[in-house]
């Protein structure tokens, strides 16, 4: 068996060992305490174990440098902003998820619940003015506000000052409604495009709406469920939701195949009036014709 293939059975554990796990964790209960940082912690090392117990016959060096081929092909070349091993995988998610521990604190003027998601994307909570000038240095080319709501107009004025591309996608709360596939599609085709970054993501707290989106970003990336479900807490404290981790949890990278090939429906273009009438006009005469009404006395 492949190293690969390996590595895949590991990650798909099933869904009532996960379930299992994350009771252990009391997800949500205390608003002082961060329970996921324990279960990150411990998820991280059981990784590590996991890939030590495959083969013997296999070398170790050879197997966490692995080159991560991965199962979905987003009809665009990604190879840049995802780890290429194993090894770069684990400092990547150690690293993510130390950050994550703090974000919810303001750090050296920058947004509540900031972070880096992949090279080039940033996810934060909703700017606030002190916000700005932090946000000015990223020489953001796009901001995704995945809230549609009331802008406040001192965040209007930066977004056009700085030349900086608005995209609004009416988001709702996933609270509120089961998160569709085409709604993350379509988030995902903009903050994957590479031609919109550096990108900023947020909604109103950086949680829930921009936890999931992020989430989504981690399947693609080959992080392992439990790591994905450990971030998204660390951002979503104290107000961690079972229906965001349900979302985590059952989510299939394969929605997103060839997400760059996709092409919106257009719809049909209007016919001319010109031509309406005189369609409307020989459909009267076809009546007429047939109810045997004269049509020598119908004047148009």
């Amino acid at each position: 068996m492949s190293d690969t293939s390996s590595h895949a059975m590991i990650s798909r554990r099933s869904t009532r060992i996960f379930a299992e796990e994350l009771e252990s964790c009391d997800f949500g209960k205390g608003a002082g305490s961060r329970p996921g940082s324990y279960c990150e912690d411990k998820d991280i090392e059981k990784d590590r174990i996991d890939r030590a117990s495959r083969s013997s016959s296999v070398d170790q060096a050879d197997m966490v440098e692995a080159t991560i081929i991965r199962t979905v092909d987003l009809g665009r070349d990604m190879h840049d902003m995802f780890p290429a091993n194993y090894e770069d995988m684990d400092k990547q998610v150690a690293r993510i998820l130390q950050d994550s521990r703090a974000a919810g604190k303001k750090n050296q003027g920058r947004p509540i619940n900031f972070g880096d998601v992949i090279p080039g994307v940033y996810r934060s909570s909703f700017p606030q003015t002190e916000d700005y000038e932090f946000l000015k240095s990223l020489k953001l080319k796009t901001i995704v506000t995945l809230v549609k709501k009331e802008y406040p107009d001192g965040f209007c004025a930066f977004i056009k000052a700085n030349g900086i591309r608005h995209v609004i996608i009416d988001m709702q709360g996933t609270k509120k409604v089961a998160i569709p596939h085409e709604m993350m599609q379509s988030i995902m085709k903009v903050v994957l495009d590479k031609s919109n970054h550096p990108l900023l993501m947020h909604c109103n707290h950086g949680k829930h709406r921009t936890g999931c989106a992020t989430a989504v970003i981690r399947h693609l990336s080959g992080w392992h469920v439990d790591s994905v479900v450990a971030e998204y807490t660390n951002y979503a404290q104290p107000k961690v939701r079972d229906c965001d981790i349900e979302y985590i949890q059952n989510y299939q990278s394969s929605n997103l195949e060839g997400l760059f090939l996709m092409k919106k429906k257009q719809p049909r273009p209007l016919l001319p009036s010109k031509m309406l009438r005189m369609l409307f006009l020989a459909a009267t005469v076809i009546v007429l014709f047939w109810t045997g009404f004269p049509v020598s006395t119908v004047h148009f």
